[in-house]
């Protein structure tokens, strides 16, 4: 008589737990973007290439890292989930190490043209109009983050979760 409104609480909470990490996932994600994005900004209105070559080819060695540690880790993992989830993040951030590097390439053959032309992005009092010139670099550096973010997420399987006061406070005391 008890055990239906139990499995039925047990049920919301279960889908409260997913629904939250599904939300602190794309939080991070989020943030990130954002993040990058603005320091992609910056850098490209300033016409600093030298420092946002700084701050992408760090970003290009970790997913290239990223990618070979995943693949040798599938390799190393018996046949199972954890192995299929381990590939399928190895597949995943060779994605995104592909698709940051046809980016970086690609806004470099922009901002060298750019320079040539002598197109200077500060004449205009609306300069967010001008980073169109960089739509496709960025779109694709972005989705690349994204890509790495869905490589992490299927790693991360079933380690992250929420803990209450209670759980957290016996790991404390030992």
């Amino acid at each position: 008589m008890h055990s239906k409104p139990m499995k039925t609480l047990s049920k919301i909470y279960k889908t409260a737990e997913r629904l939250s990490i599904r939300l602190f996932y794309y939080l991070i994600f989020s943030l990130g973007s954002a993040i990058f994005f603005s320091t992609l900004n910056h850098y490209l209105l300033s016409k600093n290439y030298l420092s946002l070559g700084g701050v992408c080819f760090p970003v290009l060695a970790v997913l290239f890292g990223f990618t070979s540690l995943l693949y040798n880790r599938s390799r190393a993992l018996q046949p199972g989930a954890a192995q299929r989830r381990s590939l399928y993040a190895a597949e995943r951030g060779l994605q995104a190490t592909l698709l940051f590097l046809v980016g970086i390439a690609s806004g470099s053959i922009i901002a060298t043209i750019t320079e040539v032309i002598k197109f200077d992005f500060l004449i205009t009092p609306e300069t967010s109009k001008t980073l169109l010139v960089f739509f496709i670099p960025i779109l694709l550096v972005l989705y690349s983050f994204a890509a790495f973010f869905l490589a992490l997420r299927a790693i991360a399987h079933g380690t992250v979760r929420l803990v209450t006061i209670r759980t957290l406070a016996r790991k404390i005391r030992g």
